[in-house]
């Protein structure tokens, strides 16, 4: 073993084999986005296809869920909300909302706090939003479902 000139006490072979492993390297290797599109374009199915039915989505927001609440029918909607101990719309939520903090600083006029109560739980709070089924969860979970009013929207 003493003819070895090797940093490890093992085996010539087992140096060998390691010698096999491939090697990391030193430098990232700079590529143009545009030059990787170009090289896995033929990764497509139909690459001699091009997709130009669609239209633009540059600025265009139609898919945006509009409110329907002006400030005061907000108001009126958090003054009606019954603030129930066992929260029904707050278990409904998958994200897990204080619900009942930020109906309750709309109540109160806080609107900066009614958007710190949602964005302190779900910092995407405005893009779950805009896609929640919300007739399905927070609103279908509310009490006063079966009153005549119908339930805090």
């Amino acid at each position: 073993m003493s003819s070895y000139h090797n940093l490890t006490k093992d085996p010539p072979d087992i140096e060998n084999l390691l010698s096999l492993n491939p090697r990391t390297k030193q430098f990232a290797s700079l590529v143009s986005t545009s030059h990787t599109k170009k090289s896995r374009k033929h990764w497509k199915r139909n690459a001699d296809k091009e997709c130009n039915s669609c239209t633009s989505l540059t600025n265009n927001f139609d898919d945006v869920k509009h409110t329907t609440l002006s400030e005061r029918g907000a108001l009126r909607e958090a003054n009606r909300c019954l603030k129930c101990a066992d929260a029904p719309c707050q278990k409904s939520c998958p994200t897990q909302i204080d619900i009942k903090a930020f109906i309750s600083s709309i109540a109160t006029k806080n609107y900066y706090g009614a958007a710190q109560a949602i964005f302190s739980d779900n910092p995407l709070g405005l893009t779950c939003g805009m896609v929640c089924p919300t007739s399905d969860l927070c609103v279908g979970g509310c009490n006063l479902d079966a009153s005549e009013e119908g339930p805090t929207n």
